[in-house]
């Protein structure tokens, strides 16, 4: 799909402003990050800094402790580059999401509903 944009970090820093990490979602073919009302799916690779070390999940399901990331605070997001999003949370620990130019898609962010609409963004 697209790259990330100076939008989606105005976005998601709104979104996930006094919420936590609720829970991970390890698969074979993607890995899941549900904040308390935004759910944030990624088939391309993610790196994470977890209790200080760092690990990467690239498209199969691995020994990193993503569960430790669970109830940990949002902190900050920001871009490292186009092509990496950074979700910091209050520990120090954070997950950095990638996005590429496909015709696939990479990231896909599930925002809380508004009546009937379902609200996404898609990268």
């Amino acid at each position: 799909m697209i790259l990330f944009n100076s939008d989606i970090v105005e976005i998601l820093q709104n979104a996930l402003s006094e919420q936590y990490l609720d829970s991970t979602l390890l698969s074979s073919c993607g890995i899941g990050f549900k904040f308390c009302d935004v759910n944030i799916h990624c088939n391309e690779r993610v790196i994470a800094r977890i209790n200080g070390n760092i690990y990467e999940w690239d498209d199969s399901p691995n020994s990193a402790p993503w569960g430790n990331l669970v109830r940990q605070q949002f902190s900050s997001v920001c871009l490292s580059s186009p092509s990496l999003l950074k979700i910091t949370l209050q520990s120090g620990d954070y997950i950095e999401i990638e996005s590429v130019e496909s015709q696939y898609e990479s990231v896909i962010i599930n925002f809380p509903s508004k009546g009937k609409e379902i609200i996404m963004e898609t990268f």
